[in-house]
């Protein structure tokens, strides 16, 4: 960043699907954005694998594949355990765009796996997954303010499982509150580069894209009217640019609706190659010797590996036969005569970087509308809960408020974010 560099805008819309947005602006419920892409770059973008926030998240600040920055999900097993840790953005192995130019000031909001909030130059306030909102701020005299807005990181999911009024009310409330310190913060701070995420669009779209998708839904105005709502604080925002000022929009994934829960580890169980004791009280430290393989949410396999793990049961000379084995184990599954895996793919071939020896052995990247998951001790193979919505790989997308679209590759990714901001901002 030169010292010439323009004022950046990055607003974040978690877990928005490019072709959500395409359709909600050229409908008119996001007039705010239709305006904003005859004005700029609007590309489809590719997320990180798994596609889960704490791993695109850190991708987009640091420019980095998760081989590089060390996040492979919310959760990760100790070294030598098989205890898990949940993520903590003091685990990022890789800078983040505010601790590389460090003379430039920043306010942020709500960004995910962030917390608890370090040092910056300027204001942080971590989002989700943040267990209080005192580590989440810095600096710290910030803190009382938060609380006197009645600040809040997120929606209460639990009772929103239980009315979805009171889902909506709570969207709504959060939104306000969040734009409420975003403006604040924009007015009081002398800022580089400010970056406000909105994450419940993602909490919206989990529980109601069937609400989106069909317009007799009893939801459907209500889902359409959430995204007026953070339009307008879209076009809130925009209004306080200059006409030198950037503005990158972006969101961490995509979404669409889910047809089939699948549970990896039943799967594994059902197979013969993940054995545990029953008692969900000690998690992971359950698993028996006799296991050969274990996974991780959402989609990432383990070998259980002599040396690596307690009770490790897999040889290195036995490695990559087991690897064949599971790879042609996952393609055969099958849901209702449909193949419930679109691809298994080995580290090696989709990340890089001094890290990889932290990543799964195998990654299964889902057929359209199955969702995975990993849960331990669940013996259902398939299921249905109260979610309609699924993460996805190929469909987020970026917006850059600029007519030089040689800036923007064609295909960009996560990683691609944070170099497309450098080079724009230094025109």
């Amino acid at each position: 960043m030169s010292e010439n560099s323009r004022r950046t805008v990055v607003i974040g819309l978690d877990g928005v699907p490019y072709g959500l947005l395409d359709e909600l602006s050229d409908c008119g419920v996001m007039s705010n954005f239709k305006d904003l892409k005859e004005e700029g770059t609007f590309r489809v973008m590719k997320s990180s694998i798994p596609e889960v926030s704490a791993v695109s998240w850190s991708s987009i600040i640091t420019g980095k594949n998760p081989g590089e920055h060390g996040v492979y999900g919310f959760t990760d097993m100790l070294k030598g355990f098989y205890a898990l840790s949940f993520h903590s953005f003091s685990k990022l192995k890789a800078s983040p765009f505010w601790q590389m130019a460090k003379d430039h000031r920043y306010v942020i909001i709500n960004l995910p796996a962030t917390y608890p909030a370090g040092e910056i130059n300027g204001v942080l306030i971590s989002g989700f997954v943040s267990p209080d909102l005192e580590g989440a701020v810095y600096p710290r005299e910030y803190l009382n303010m938060l609380m006197h807005m009645n600040y809040k990181i997120d929606i209460d999911v639990e009772k929103s499982k239980l009315s979805k009024r009171l889902l909506f009310k709570q969207l709504h409330e959060v939104l306000n509150t969040r734009m409420r310190l975003a403006m604040h913060l924009c007015d009081e701070v002398d800022w580089d580069v400010f970056m406000l995420v909105f994450t419940g669009t993602d909490r919206l779209e989990h529980f109601l894209w069937n609400a989106y998708e069909d317009e007799r839904h009893e939801y459907h105005e209500d889902f359409l009217g959430y995204f007026r709502a953070v339009d307008e604080a879209i076009g809130v925002i925009n209004s306080r640019l200059s006409e030198d000022d950037l503005l990158v929009m972006l969101s961490d994934h995509g979404m669409e609706r889910i047809e089939m829960n699948v549970n990896v580890n039943a799967f594994l169980r059902q197979e013969g190659y993940l054995h545990t004791e029953d008692d969900p009280k000690k998690g992971y430290n359950s698993i028996k010797r006799e296991t050969k393989a274990f996974a991780l949410d959402p989609s990432r396999i383990y070998l259980n590996k002599k040396g690596k793990y307690p009770r490790g049961s897999v040889d290195r000379n036995e490695e990559e036969d087991l690897i064949h084995e599971l790879t042609d184990l996952f393609h055969d599954l099958k849901w209702k005569g449909k193949r419930v895996i679109n691809e298994v793919c080995r580290k090696e071939e989709i990340y890089r970087g001094k890290y990889v020896d932290k990543a799964p052995d195998l990654i299964l990247i889902p057929e359209k509308g199955i969702n995975l998951r990993a849960k331990l001790f669940s013996k259902e193979l398939f299921e249905m809960d109260e979610l309609t919505g699924k993460h996805t790989i190929d469909d987020a997308f970026i917006y850059v408020k600029t007519f030089n679209d040689e800036k923007v590759p064609e295909n960009p990714s996560v990683e691609d974010v944070l170099p497309i901001m450098w080079s724009l901002r230094r025109g």
